[in-house]
């Protein structure tokens, strides 16, 4: 494989999820899910240290870190330790699905190797940049987002903590602290680069080279993902005239209230809402930007004042009093207190009926796209084939499509009501074509020589030692 041709696999095969917001009011439909989409990963060459540039003080003295684990590197004030360096090859290989003992997994480890290095070398170059300052609020708040992502995986809150005190971290305090340092390292190296854009400067790719890179590397990229297809038809559960009133006179009071000063928000959340997953915090649901929320809730929050509390808003779920907590560059941090709307039996078996009506009449030759007009009328981006990989598919559609033959169909229990799946079949695991991946190959690779270049000048105003090359640690030297 050509160098530094892992670092475009980890470009398509690395996961952004562990970064992305998710809704915390999610969307009904599968067709309204957003795939997150891989961040760029760039590996540059890294040379060894000018030789006028001054170590730290004492770095040079240092050979072990203070727990005994080896030092393969230091940059600035920074140590690149060899168990860091093997957990996060370790974890991309996983990613990627590479056999540890192969000759790929020795060069993803070099690749690893020169990320974390690069990356080192940018953090050094933002510390000592007073025009870069991360704020410590969006520290604490992504941190905050990835620790409730993380918690939710797991069946209980008892069983996160109990593998927390099992860890490495042993406690929920230490893994917070590694978290928000993380975080600060990532806003930090992102501002930096943000900064100093105009530096970075093109490197343009021949049309030769491009196609010679693509022939020498063809065998990484393999085959596109499997996707799973199909059709589906919502039907909500839909709440009676006596369920919405009494629903919305609830959240009025509530509002009221708020207004009066009578009751603070945190403390409305507590005692009033019906959304779990934000009661807890007072109703914070987070930073969110356009398109991960319902669409009601996200339009009154995004056309709000800062501090001004704005409501009843009727959605799917119910009615929802909201308070904007602050906005940045298209992204708003909210709060609410959702009054859900009271799921009655009779609503819930009426729905389902109507959805196994649906089924029934599709598995014996009714036309989807005359059932989808009748039932979703003006809807035509929900009414449109979805496909997603398997590993995007939420698990209640995963189940309802397990084993479907093409064409017929299931009913599956959503969060809102039911839905009428149609299987359409799968799709993708056909080999990467050229065409196909061309233009994004060309901007990746185009990026990391503008990168690369950019990382080289750094090195002359960072000290950069390494102590322990990648090579020399496989070897076991």
């Amino acid at each position: 494989m050509h160098r530094n041709g892992i670092a475009f696999l980890l470009a398509l095969a690395w996961p952004g999820a562990a970064h992305a917001q998710e809704a915390l009011i999610p969307r009904d439909s599968a067709a309204q899910q957003d795939a997150a989409e891989a961040p760029e990963v760039t590996a540059p060459d890294v040379a060894p240290p000018a030789p006028d540039v001054a170590p730290p003080p004492d770095a040079a003295a240092l050979s072990r870190s203070p727990t005994g684990d080896r030092i393969m590197a230091v940059v600035g004030e920074h140590l690149l330790l060899e168990s860091e360096w093997r957990d996060q090859t370790l974890i991309l290989a996983s990613q990627l699905g590479l056999d540890p003992g192969s000759p790929e997994m020795q060069e993803l480890a070099r690749e690893a190797f020169d990320q974390m290095l690069r990356d080192l070398v940018i953090l050094a170059a933002a510390e000592r940049d007073t025009a870069v300052q991360v704020d410590t609020d969006r520290v604490i708040d992504e941190t905050d987002e990835e620790i409730a992502r993380i918690r939710s995986r797991f069946p209980s809150e008892a069983e996160f903590l109990r593998l927390l005190t099992d860890s490495q971290w042993g406690s929920l305090a230490a893994y917070r602290a590694d978290v928000m340092e993380r975080k600060r390292r990532e806003l930090l190296g992102q501002l930096y680069l943000s900064l100093h854009s105009d530096e970075i400067l093109t490197r343009p790719i021949s049309d030769e080279e491009l196609r010679a890179y693509w022939e020498e590397n063809q065998a990484s990229f393999g085959t596109s993902p499997e996707t799973v297809q199909f059709e589906e038809i919502p039907v909500m559960v839909t709440p009676s005239e006596e369920v919405r009133a009494a629903a919305r006179e609830e959240a009025e009071q509530v509002l009221a209230d708020l207004r009066a000063g009578t009751i603070d928000f945190p403390t409305a959340a507590m005692r009033h809402s019906d959304d779990p997953a934000s009661q807890e915090t007072g109703g914070d649901v987070g930073w969110f930007g356009r398109g991960r929320m319902v669409e009601p809730f996200e339009e009154a929050a995004f056309a709000g004042q800062t501090g001004e509390i704005v409501g009843p808003i009727e959605t799917l779920f119910g009615y929802h009093v909201l308070q904007v907590i602050d906005k940045r560059e298209e992204e708003v941090r909210a709060r609410h207190v959702l009054v859900a709307f009271e799921r009655r039996q009779s609503d819930v078996d009426a729905a389902r009926n109507r959805a196994e009506e649906l089924a029934a009449a599709i598995n014996a030759g009714a036309d989807v796209d005359s059932l989808q007009a009748i039932t979703m009328p003006g809807d035509s981006a929900s009414a449109a084939m979805i496909e997603l990989g398997r590993a995007q598919l939420p698990p209640v559609y995963g189940r309802g499509l397990e084993g479907l033959e093409p064409g017929r169909a299931a009913v599956a229990e959503t969060p809102t009501g039911f839905s009428v799946l149609i299987s359409r079949g799968t799709g993708g695991g056909e080999d990467i074509a050229f065409e196909e991946i061309a233009p994004r190959l060309r901007a990746q690779l185009e990026q990391q020589r503008a990168e690369e270049a950019f990382v080289d000048r750094l090195q002359d105003e960072v000290y950069v030692d390494i102590r322990v090359p990648p090579d020399r640690a496989l070897q076991g030297a």
